[in-house]
């Protein structure tokens, strides 16, 4: 057994990024088969963390993305740019193109969960909004709720490549998640003004 399985029995449990096994992106594809909803603030969000995580969050009743607000402008140009490419390239060749391109493929159910409101987000303009926080609500009350708290942007290199230091809160997520919709609501939904 790894050591880093033997510490996730203990009270302080870490993900940095540094194992293969406790990647962020790992401990929330776990977390995907067990919960209904997700509540993530994040500083900086970009489409790379849900297309790590496809096939999993599509799982999920409802995500809930807190942001700041320096983020949604990078994402809606990444989102327009996939869409545009899309569009160029609407031949013969572009399924051979997705094979090859995740971005392609993943943006369109990415989109369609806006619409139906599967995922939700939010910009944080009152002040500077830098928290990380990854809160999962169990779907099975015995499993309880848990959330990952750290350094951890909701992005690709945040979640797979950059060594982070976050650690595992079961006790007092009641709390974090007062914390979470208090911050929520003073939250404004996207819009194009806002992007």
């Amino acid at each position: 057994m790894s050591d880093k399985l033997i510490k996730s029995g203990s009270d302080l449990f870490i993900v940095d990024n540094s194992d293969q096994i406790w990647k962020v992106r790992n401990y929330l594809h776990e977390w995907t088969d067990l919960s209904h909803s997700f509540d993530i603030a994040t500083g900086y969000f970009e489409i790379g963390a849900l297309l790590a995580l496809d096939g999993q969050w599509q799982k999920l009743e409802k995500l809930r993305i807190l942001m700041g607000d320096e983020v949604s402008k990078r994402t809606k140009k990444a989102l327009l740019a996939g869409i545009d490419a899309a569009k160029q390239n609407l031949d013969a060749s572009i399924e051979k193109e997705k094979e090859n391109n995740d971005f392609l493929t993943g943006v369109p159910a990415i989109v369609e969960a806006f619409r139906k409101k599967q995922i939700e987000c939010r910009v944080y303009t009152k002040d500077k909004f830098h928290a990380k926080a990854y809160i999962t609500h169990a779907k099975h009350a015995v499993v309880g709720s848990a959330a990952l708290v750290g350094s951890s942007n909701f992005n690709y290199p945040g979640m797979t490549d950059n060594v982070e230091l976050n650690i595992q809160i079961r006790r007092e997520v009641e709390i974090l998640q007062e914390w979470y919709e208090r911050h929520w609501n003073e939250a404004h939904e996207i819009t194009e003004e806002i992007l």
